[in-house]
């Protein structure tokens, strides 16, 4: 028996194609009430779905398809919200419609279905345009192929523009309620991707989708890794030995890339092209290779990390309850570098507790980013800060504010997203600003969270207002330090008292501008 040249490679760089490279098939991936995701589809549920980024995710979502594809009664639709989030109303349903009917037309000619030319004769003269537009499409083709199973899929639905997800949500909402009972529903079953639990998502201070199933995609078990790697031994000859199997469960505790890379450095680097079997002393030196090669999959976590790095540090340090409305906590799991035992947060995985301990011990969070809280009334003062604060661009220190931002505008994740990365936020504080439903229920608790993990608050008292009485800005140092709002100040005055905030900035920044 000789070693024979792999015909297909270990996976660590996105959707694992079964034809190119090692796949095994996820287990119990299942509801609330133990039910799997094809019984949910056959019972024309709607669900939301699950999984840690480089978790398998995509993998076994495009596998699903491509069975249930496998029965004629089922029309799949699979679309992506990817990238989508600045699109406006007429781009964001000019791609659903491109999405849903070319799908709808290429799937109903491989069924030969004798309602073609009536669906291809409806579409042709049905444009979308908005939301109505998405409900009337299926309530149409109920009628028209009445006897299909139109299901959906959207991947990265967190890409949804923020403006339209209230009413997107609401139509889907709309069109389960009205078919509940129906045997031909309009829309018979819709999967959401991405999503944590869309049940828990709130717009407009309601939940406009929280009939949704929820299915959370698990990690491998012992048995899915050795199968993974039996799949290379079949092809290869070169065996692993149970007991590195199960050294690489153990530091991985199944997580799919790590499992995928420790394979593909164990057949490449430690022992390439041979029939020696691979050993636990083999694993523990690619965990080695693993901790010291720089990757985009622990760069990326190594980031979100230090970012709540005083959350991480409760975890590594002793017993911490997971609590879903914990944002520092939820936002670590969403990233898979922490899991839930027994309702308790634990770090992910071994490899994960050790690469991670040791960046928290030997990095200080190094963000040089700064988020402008600010109402929108107050938008003239940001227009007088910033030719003053594009000085420290000189020092490498970026800052973000939303200049679309509105009054009753929902929550975006743009603004979550720069407060999160955020080393400061700076306040432009009014009583338009202190008075702003926005501010009080969705930036400041996002930006409180991110204080208990060292994000520098600076509030500066813009106008005359009400700031002492706010619990907020307590053992906060304001500016100006006379606490005169700067509104009161003469034109000099003013261009000093910015001059003065660039240098606290450049200050808290540690930027030595001595010469």
């Amino acid at each position: 028996m000789n070693y024979q040249p792999p015909k297909r490679r270990f996976e660590s760089s996105g959707y694992v194609n079964p034809n190119t490279a090692y796949y095994v098939p996820l287990e119990n991936v299942t509801n609330e009430d133990n039910e799997d995701m094809k019984t949910m589809v056959d019972h024309g549920r709607y669900f939301s779905i699950f999984a840690p980024r480089q978790s398998g995710k995509t993998t076994y979502f495009r596998e699903f398809a491509k069975n249930l594809e496998a029965n004629s009664n089922y029309i799949f639709i699979l679309m992506s919200f990817e990238n989508c989030e600045d699109y406006d109303l007429q781009k964001f349903y000019h791609l659903i419609q491109n999405n849903i009917y070319t799908q709808l037309i290429k799937r109903l000619e491989m069924i030969q279905c004798k309602h073609l030319q009536a669906a291809k004769k409806f579409i042709s003269k049905h444009d979308l345009h908005d939301s109505y537009d998405f409900y009337r499409l299926f309530e149409a083709l109920n009628t028209i192929i009445y006897h299909k199973k139109i299901v959906i899929f959207i991947d990265e639905f967190d890409g949804i523009p923020l403006h339209e997800i209230k009413n997107f949500l609401s139509t889907l909402r709309k069109l389960y309620q009205e078919y509940k009972a129906e045997t031909e529903k309009a829309l018979y079953s819709v999967g959401l991707v991405g999503i944590r639990n869309i049940t828990q998502l709130v717009v407009g201070g309601v939940s406009p989708f929280n009939i949704a199933d929820h299915v959370e995609i698990p990690s491998f078990t012992l048995k899915n890794i050795r199968d993974l790697f039996l799949q290379y031994t079949q092809e290869t000859n070169q065996a692993f030995t149970e007991e590195a199997v199960q050294k690489v469960y153990d530091q991985t505790q199944g997580q799919p890339w790590l499992g995928n890379r420790l394979g593909s450095i164990l057949t490449k680097k430690i022992r390439p092209e041979t029939l020696d079997p691979i050993t636990a002393l083999d694993v523990e030196k690619a965990i080695e290779m693993l901790m010291e090669e720089g990757n985009n999959h622990f760069n990326n976590l190594t980031e979100k990390v230090l970012l709540y790095h005083e959350t991480f540090k409760k975890i590594l340090n002793g017993h911490v309850r997971y609590n879903i409305l914990d944002r520092a906590l939820s936002f670590l799991r969403q990233y898979g570098v922490i899991k839930i035992v027994n309702k308790q947060a634990e770090i992910a995985n071994p490899i994960y507790r050790q690469l991670f301990s040791q960046t928290i011990e030997i990095s200080k969070y190094q963000s040089k980013k700064i988020f402008i809280s600010y109402a929108h009334e107050d938008r003239d003062f940001v227009d007088q800060l910033i030719p003053f604060l594009n000085i420290v661009k000189i020092h490498n220190i970026d800052f973000w504010f939303d200049q679309k931002l509105r009054p009753g505008d929902d929550w975006s994740a743009e603004i979550q997203n720069a407060i999160e990365t955020a080393r400061m936020t700076i306040c432009l504080v009014s009583n338009s600003y202190l008075g702003s439903d926005f501010v009080q229920t969705r930036e400041f608790p996002a930006i409180q969270t991110r204080q208990k993990e060292g994000m520098i608050l600076f509030p500066i008292i813009m106008k005359d207002c009400l700031w002492k009485v706010i619990p907020w800005f307590k053992n906060v140092q304001v500016f100006p330090e006379g606490e005169t709002p700067i509104e009161e100040f003469n034109d000099k005055e003013k261009e000093k008292a910015f001059m003065e905030i660039v240098q606290h900035v450049l200050n808290i920044f540690e930027v030595n501008t001595s010469t």
